[in-house]
């Protein structure tokens, strides 16, 4: 590394302690009061600069200028979908000025819903992002401190920014991922995995049968997209070799984006990782944390409500739905009050640290004083005859409680309605035949998790109804 490099490095490192000091000393009110003040702002910039979103307003009868306060944001402003913004306007209209003239890329998501929703960003743009990317990273992983190689094996070609890790854009090639861990092992001192769960699984399971030294090695992973199961983060680091109690030598983080809004809008943190754990061990923590009786332990996250405005809205089902507000002004699509139909709850800084204080756990109250988000998740699920809901969160926790269940199973799998009641599919791994005792096994576990008891059937891979090959460019329907 030369000496300009070098240079370079100490100054970015240098950035990110000053926010990482203004983060753990600034009065969490004022946080959240200035991204009030810039969701105003990012509102009436959209509103004056971009086309569809200005007759969107027209459409609804709303004038920018009677949106004043943050509470005129909130009565006035429409919340919008993806049906509402991408299906019937050109993506020319939905950017800055109507124009595509400085894109210099376009992204999607996987259309796992039935309507594609779309990501572009400006020439330049590159640098902001990995501002935010990397600061994500180095409060959990240190990748400004050891050399790191980021391999990203994210699927639809979603492009990885950084100024100081190395990347390698390896999509959902597995010969290709397990090849450069094997040559650049003893390259870098840690190797960070972004990718999908299933994907991971399947990374980490058959890579360890290539011959893959992951035990040998620092690896991280980080994952999303979906409900992320605790039991799978047990899994997944009972595969590398994974001590909870040694970050240093391994993480598994959680962290919640979306494509066409951005890659990290809340993330895990290692007290908030640590939190989640002691809540699925302790009922009564529990109970404290979530504010609710409850078997499934969501994510902790936080978030930083200067790039982000969130809010909540109730669902059709009484959940509240996560709304959000992308506020950088060089955003080419700057989305206002977009819902994501995640549900999620939002608490402050002070109750949430409140609430872990109370239970003798300060160590545990994280050093940033950012708001938290509690992300559930989808919350699909099917309901019994006898009036019990299964959905995939609880099946997920249970498949991987065991872990030779897990290690039996691709993890895919469907909830289906049948004969008055429900069934739940399973998909082996290939070359692994069904089994009673695995149906059995499940059907214990998941009594942990829900009083619904479905019919349970484990398929062969080749046989399994839902797709024989997952070609991971889409996620899982699961129900």
């Amino acid at each position: 590394m030369g000496f300009i490099d070098k240079l370079r490095d100490r100054l970015i490192r240098r950035k990110y302690e000053r926010i990482l000091r203004y983060l753990r000393t600034a009065n969490p009110d004022q946080l959240v009061a200035e991204g009030e003040r810039r969701a105003l702002k990012a509102f009436h910039r959209a509103a004056a600069t971009v086309p569809a979103y200005g007759r969107l307003l027209r459409q609804r009868g709303v004038a920018p200028s009677s949106v004043r306060t943050i509470e005129d944001f909130r009565n006035k402003v429409p919340i919008v979908d993806k049906e509402t913004i991408f299906v019937d306007n050109e993506l020319r209209d939905l950017c800055v000025g109507g124009t595509l003239d400085d894109v210099a890329l376009f992204y999607s998501s996987s259309g796992h819903s039935g309507v594609f929703s779309f990501g572009v960003e400006a020439r330049g743009q590159a640098r902001q992002i990995a501002l935010g990317l990397e600061f994500a990273l180095q409060d959990i992983f240190h990748v400004l401190d050891r050399r790191t190689l980021l391999v990203n094996c994210l699927p639809m070609s979603v492009r990885v920014h950084t100024r100081t890790i190395s990347v390698a854009e390896t999509s959902v090639r597995l010969d290709v991922i397990w090849t450069l861990v094997k040559k650049l092992r003893n390259d870098f001192e840690q190797f960070l995995f972004a990718g999908e769960q299933l994907f991971l699984k399947k990374v980490f399971e058959e890579g360890a049968e290539q011959g893959v030294p992951w035990r040998e090695i620092v690896v991280h992973a980080i994952t999303g997209a979906e409900y992320v199961a605790e039991n799978y983060r047990s899994y997944l680091a009972s595969l590398l070799g994974i001590d909870f109690d040694r970050p240093e030598r391994g993480v598994i983080g959680v962290n919640f984006g979306l494509s066409e809004l951005s890659l990290s809008i809340l993330s895990e943190n290692l007290q908030t990782l640590r939190l989640r754990r002691l809540a699925c061990e302790d009922p009564k923590f529990r109970r404290a944390l979530y504010g609710r009786e409850t078997t499934i332990c969501p994510s902790i996250m936080q978030y930083y409500p200067y790039p982000t405005y969130l809010e909540t809205v109730p669902g059709p089902d009484g959940e509240n739905q996560l709304v959000v507000s992308m506020l950088n002004p060089s955003l080419r699509i700057p989305l206002i009050r977009y819902n994501t139909r995640d549900c999620v709850e939002l608490v402050s800084y002070g109750t949430l640290a409140k609430v872990v204080r109370a239970a003798g756990h300060e160590h545990l109250v994280p050093p940033s004083r950012l708001p938290f988000g509690i992300v559930w998740g989808k919350r699909q699920g099917l309901t019994t005859g006898d009036g019990h809901v299964i959905g995939p969160e609880h099946v997920k926790e249970a498949i991987y409680d065991d872990f030779g269940v897990a290690g039996a199973l691709t993890g895919n799998f469907r909830l289906e309605q049948a004969d008055g009641g429900v069934r739940l599919l399973l998909q082996m791994r290939k070359g692994k035949p069904p089994a009673d005792k695995l149906c059995k096994t499940v059907a214990q576990k998941l009594r942990q998790f829900t009083q619904a008891q479905p019919a349970i059937q484990a398929i062969t891979y080749e046989q399994f109804p839902y797709g024989l090959e997952h070609d991971f460019e889409r996620k899982s329907r699961y129900v």
